[in-house]
């Protein structure tokens, strides 16, 4: 089970928007709004005022951590003027830098909240793996120069599917009421150009964990380890008996996903 945050409606005179973004997270501190900080919602949000000449706060389904990338982050705000009027995915864009897109965005019901009503959420990390590392896509990939088994790194991931205390691979920093979580999905694949990619889904993640399992299921691997190591330190619930922390370039929040009964009330504007 997840930590939820209560839904708040849409104030009256507004109208509820949801958005769809990606962007590069190299340059920012995160998605969520530091004081002195960059950050992706800051960003957003800046644009957003600014479009609406009024002060306009973004509700982000994952905050992603500093140098995290996204596909589709999902977030929604209220605005305080009918947004029908004229192109407004391409009005945001125009005020945003060049790193952050707004790939679609849609009118949605007064109560949609990005996190409460968020069932699923699937991350990708991407792995160069190969002898050389790229100047190109250093940004966007973890390197690591020797050769990865996904057979070894299915079966790892495989103990890590269900519900259960994922507590040895939370990272400090973030109070939550519940370390348990269900992973649906936990697999490795084999990509073009040299590139391993692992793929999870699951109904909520805890601080760093994604870039904890990569980093402890890459170090099963360089140790030869058997796959049940995964389930004994699950079952320390101690982080420093995990591996180490990936980088976080690697990382990319691929999507978030809503039921589809409220995903069939969203209209795109």
């Amino acid at each position: 089970m997840t930590d939820r945050e209560p839904k708040k409606g849409c104030p009256p005179g507004h109208w509820r928007v949801r958005l769809l973004i990606s962007y590069d997270g190299t340059a920012y501190s995160g998605w969520q709004r530091q004081d002195r900080e960059q950050s992706v919602q800051g960003t957003v949000e800046k644009a957003l005022s600014s479009l609406f000449a009024k002060p306009i706060t973004l509700i982000g389904a994952s905050r992603t951590d500093s140098g995290v990338h996204a596909i589709g982050q999902t977030a929604h705000f209220d605005a305080p003027r009918d947004p029908f009027k004229g192109d407004l995915r391409f009005a945001i864009n125009g005020a945003l830098p060049k790193d952050i897109v707004i790939r679609q965005a849609y009118h949605a019901p007064n109560n949609f909240h990005s996190i409460a009503d968020a069932v699923k959420k699937t991350y990708r990390f991407k792995i160069l793996n190969r002898r050389v590392p790229s100047a190109l896509r250093n940004r966007y990939t973890w390197w690591v120069r020797n050769p990865l088994d996904l057979g070894l790194l299915n079966e790892a991931s495989q103990h890590l599917v269900g519900s259960q205390d994922f507590k040895a691979f939370q990272s400090t920093g973030t109070v939550v009421k519940s370390t348990i979580r269900s992973i649906e999905r936990a697999e490795w694949v084999k990509k073009p150009n040299d590139i391993v990619e692992f793929r999870i889904t699951g109904d909520g993640f805890l601080k760093q964990m994604v870039r904890n399992i990569v980093g402890t299921l890459v170090d099963v691997n360089q140790n030869q380890q058997k796959p049940e190591e995964i389930t004994r330190i699950l079952q320390t619930l101690d982080r420093q008996n995990a591996g180490p922390t990936a980088p976080p370039q690697g990382l990319y929040l691929s999507r978030v996903f809503y039921p589809r009964t409220l995903d069939n009330e969203c209209r795109k504007l």
